[in-house]
């Protein structure tokens, strides 16, 4: 047995232990998401003991998190064993003469069965959430580890601040959104590969290690954070997400919704009420890709040639022209390279929201805690999440800009974080109690 397969069946087994002991999946999740907070907090120390100790945590989190996440799919057998069972019954009732009895107990057992589904899917979709926010937490903790090492950081920010807090928040920031943008442009599209049978085997650890999976970069963090540091840390996170984004990108193509397991492209857009409505009048008679391109160059030039000197109202001109991608949100989105179209709209809000917050003296940790539950929202978009929420990407760079423009760009980011957490809690208890209504009937 190789490392990597031993490495591979770890997490199996883990599963199956905790399965043995009747775990629920939602305590798995628990205690991968306490893990994980205790990680953050022990990496936030800076030391080496301590990120000796976060990377064990953390690969303790990664253990239970695989697990919830594993006991949270309902499983095929099971799954058929669920629907074979009502028809088994009314076999014999009708044997019996109890025709009437056998549909009730039909009906029950469709019942239980897919309300027991509905729960099992609602308990992976918490596992993923929590994965992201415990994924985040770590990231945190990781740049804070690193300023109260005192390391120092390339420029100085506005407003007076420290040189290394700025830096660091801005390394871990820049983290969360290319990993962000790396699993939405995986769950958007899939990688193709063309190697013959001989290479079938390296080219799948190649196709894996390039989609930048989770395990990966708990990996990466546990080894290097106790070697070299959470900066060091996390300049590898950051150049492993800009290849996993490009391959995403390049050799991802689109694939059917069904075959994939996925929601429409259009859902995983997180288009607000304000995008739904200037969509509606196209009726869907406009390609989408061009002007989410052309909002998105808009965005990155006003970004890149610098938003600190721009008068309050100037500050709302990027969000105007990524407002033209809104026009072609009512369109089905199947064309060749309409997938690419959510991480478009995800990378022109990210750098809005970095780029307008760094310039305008926002506290660094608070466009890192924005852009960490915007992280978590994608996540749970591409699952079951709703979509046209009241401020969807549209509306959180509408009220990002004006909060800039009128001086409370602070107050501003503090409110989105905050709607947008509570809309993530407000959806998934939603989601459960529609299960568990399911399950008592």
């Amino acid at each position: 047995m190789t490392v990597a397969e031993a490495v591979d069946r770890l997490p199996r087994r883990m599963a199956t232990w905790v399965a043995r002991r009747s775990l629920a999946p939602n305590s798995a999740t628990g205690i991968s998401l306490c893990l994980g907070l205790c990680a953050a907090v022990w990496f936030s120390a800076g030391t080496r003991s301590g990120n000796v100790i976060g990377a064990a945590a953390l690969c303790g989190s990664y253990l239970a998190g695989h697990s919830a996440r594993g006991l949270g799919l309902p499983g095929p057998g099971a799954t058929a064993a669920a629907a074979a069972s009502p028809g088994a019954v009314a076999g014999q009732g009708a044997a019996a003469g109890q025709d009437a009895v056998a549909g009730q107990d039909a009906a029950a057992g469709q019942g239980a069965a897919a309300g027991r589904g509905a729960a099992a899917i609602n308990a992976g979709r918490l596992a993923r959430a929590c994965g992201v926010l415990t994924e985040c937490g770590v990231y945190a903790g990781l740049a804070a580890g690193g300023l109260a090492a005192g390391i120092p950081a390339v420029g100085r920010p506005a407003g007076g601040l420290a040189p290394g807090r700025i830096g660091m928040w801005q390394l871990a920031t820049t983290v969360v959104i290319l990993v962000s943008v790396s699993q939405l442009a995986g769950a958007c599209g899939h990688l193709r590969s063309a190697s013959g049978p001989r290479e079938a085997r390296l080219d799948g650890l190649i196709l894996r290690a390039l989609a930048f999976p989770y395990a990966g970069r708990v990996l990466l963090i546990a080894v290097v954070a106790p070697l070299w540091g959470g900066r060091a840390a996390l300049f590898g996170l950051l150049g492993w997400a800009v290849i996993a984004s490009c391959y995403a990108l390049v050799g991802g193509r689109r694939q059917p919704a069904e075959s994939a397991g996925l929601r429409p492209v259009a859902d995983c857009r997180d288009d607000g009420l304000l995008a739904g409505w200037l969509g509606r009048p196209v009726r869907g008679q406009l390609v989408p890709l061009p002007p989410a391109l052309t909002g998105l160059a808009a965005v990155c030039v006003l970004a890149a040639l610098g938003l600190r000197d721009l008068p309050g109202f100037l500050l709302i001109a990027p969000v105007i022209a990524m407002l033209l991608a809104a026009v072609g949100s009512s369109h089905p989105h199947d064309g060749r390279l309409d997938w690419i179209v959510p991480v478009v709209l995800q990378v022109g809000q990210y750098v809005y929201i970095a780029a307008v917050g760094f310039a305008t003296a926002v506290p660094a940790p608070v466009i890192f805690a924005l852009c960490a539950v915007v992280a978590v929202r994608y996540e749970d978009l591409a699952g079951h999440a709703q979509r046209h929420a009241a401020l969807g990407w549209d509306g959180r760079m509408i009220v990002a800009g004006l909060g800039a423009a009128l001086g409370i760009a602070t107050f501003a980011y503090l409110l989105l974080a905050a709607y947008v957490g509570v809309l993530i809690c407000r959806e998934a208890r939603t989601s459960w109690l529609a299960a568990m209504e399911g399950d008592r009937r």
